[in-house]
Parts: C-alpha cells; structure tokens; sequence
C-alpha cells in the first residue's frame, strides 16, 4: 500500500499535524481513521511515528508491533520496532526486530545502523562495529554509523581505527560538527598518549629520547613499578579471557547450529525466506568471530609491546 493520499486525507492530514508538531491532534485523526481501516499499514506506520515524536515511546512500540503483524514482510516496520526499542533499553528484542528487518531488506543501512546501538549496548563491540561498517557501505553520507563507530574505537582505545574512520566519515558528511569534535577527540588523545604517557602507564616523551639518542635496555624496576606492570598485564589478560568466552559460545552452540542450517536450505535450495535468514545469521557470526580474532590480536600486540618496553630481549 502506498503511503501517498490524495487531497486532504487522514493520512496526509496526519502528517501535515505532525510537521507543525500538533502530535496529540495528529494522534487523535489517526486513532479514527484506523477504527476504520484496522488494515492500513500507512495509518499503523504514521501512528508509530506520532507516537515516537511525541516521545511515548512505549506506545511507538505497541504501534510497530501491530505494524509488523499487520505486514511482516515490510522491513521498515521492523527498524521502526527495533529503533523504538533501543530507545527504551531493550536491547536483545530490538537485535532481534533488526535482524528481521535485514531479512526483508538487506540494503537498509538504517537496519545494521540501529542493530549497531544494539549490539555495542549489549557489550558486544566486535558485532557492534561490523553492523556500523555495513551501514557505512550502504549509505557512505550517513554522519550517525561514523560517528558511532568512532566513538566505539576510541572506548576500545584503537585510536588509529578511530581517526580513520572518522576522516572518511568527513569526506562523505564534511558538514558534520559532532563528527568534527570527535575526530578533534581522538587526535588530541593519540597525540597526547604518544608525548605524555605510553599506554600502560610509562611516562616517555619520545622527542626527547630522539634528542639524547638514548637505546631502550632493561632496567631494574622498583617493588612498585614491578607491581603496576604486573596489574597492567593481568588486566589486558583478563580481557583476552572474556574475549574467549563468547568465541567458545559461537563455536560450540550456535555455528554447529547454522551449519546445519545452512545445510538443509542447501539440500531444499531454499535461497529465499529461511534459508537466506540461515544464511545472514551464519555471515554475522562469521563476522562476529573475525572481530573478537582482531580483538584478541590488538590485546597480544599490546602485550609484546609492554614486555619489548621493559625488556627488549623478550
């Protein structure tokens, strides 16, 4: 159903209420109109929208649901669901609407932008920056996956990632002055890690080690020196073992799953429907484990580079 209506419908009524901000009038027309046309998935869609703008987010909500029970074939719909829903915190569901609405349309960058709020809120960064670079590739003069990213790598503390993607970021949207800000964040953290202080807590001012040519040795370290290089390094390596945790989940629980998935579709060559859904999630989970082998990687090179620091015949 197309959502244009001539003259002065409900529907374009609706709208125009909403351009001027009047959201409870808008509210109340399409309320009527809907007692009427239960069906209409325009009227449904609008209704969601008011709804949304009028930051009732729980009746936004209620109103994508019926959208997406009234049409689930209509992957707009479930990105309106799924935006709703990380609006009010409900992450997992919303991970699952946006995976839903990928399905339907696997070109939406609004999809794989909002499954990227998802995925980061639930801590699953790795997920989280694979759905920003597919939103990126769809839609290049999109600011919001830029900046998201951005600010996911310079959390991660991968600010060379960060500056590159936000400089890209810039060429596609250089009107952007909240990715201009933090692009300008990032370079004044890396600019001031690299003078001030390494990243496990040396003070270095590499200038002045130019200056006075002197090599890095082994040194003796003081009791509490010692102590903070040993916090320093348990910590990193706490981190590689959470990053083993859901690797070990993957591997053992749902690829073994997918695999076999994927297999029936291809025995039925089902290419649609099912087996393209099968298809997408083992993709994602393909994705997924590539990011955590980046993840574990960068934390192993920061090790080396600690213990070269200390002791360059490690």
């Amino acid at each position: 159903m197309s959502s244009q209506q001539p003259g002065n419908s409900p529907i374009q009524l609706a709208k125009e209420l909403l351009q001027q901000q009047r959201v409870s009038d808008a509210v109340v027309i399409l309320d009527k109109f809907l007692a009427a046309n239960p069906g209409s998935r325009d009227g449904q869609e609008l209704l969601g929208m008011a709804y949304f703008i009028g930051k009732d987010f729980e009746k936004s909500e209620e109103a994508f649901n019926r959208l997406t029970k009234l049409d689930p074939m209509y992957g707009a719909g479930w990105v309106n669901l799924g935006a709703v829903q990380n609006v009010l915190k409900k992450f997992q569901e919303a991970t699952k609407s946006l995976r839903k609405a990928i399905q339907r349309d696997r070109k939406s960058a609004s999809a794989y932008y909002n499954l990227g709020i998802a995925q980061k809120a639930l801590k699953m960064n790795s997920m989280a920056i694979s759905a920003y670079r597919e939103a990126i590739k769809l839609q290049p003069k999109m600011a919001e996956p830029y900046t998201n990213l951005g600010n996911l790598h310079i959390e991660m503390q991968s600010l060379t990632q960060a500056i590159r993607v936000l400089e890209d970021g810039m060429k596609h949207c250089p009107e952007s002055r909240k990715m201009q800000a933090i692009l300008d964040k990032a370079r004044n953290i890396k600019t001031g890690n690299r003078r001030d202080e390494a990243p496990l807590g040396r003070l270095v001012d590499e200038e002045e080690l130019k200056k006075r040519q002197i090599r890095t040795t082994k040194r003796d370290l003081t009791a509490e020196e010692r102590n903070e290089e040993r916090e320093a390094l348990r910590s990193i390596s706490k981190e590689i073992r959470e990053l083993a945790t859901p690797v070990a989940r993957i591997l053992a629980d749902e690829l073994p799953q997918q695999l076999h998935l994927l297999h029936m579709a291809a025995a039925q060559q089902d290419t649609r429907g099912e087996g393209a859904g099968a298809f997408e999630d083992f993709l994602n989970t393909i994705q997924a484990l590539d990011g955590y082998r980046a993840d574990t990687t960068a934390r192993i090179g920061t090790i080396r580079e600690h213990l070269s620091r200390t002791d360059p015949d490690l």
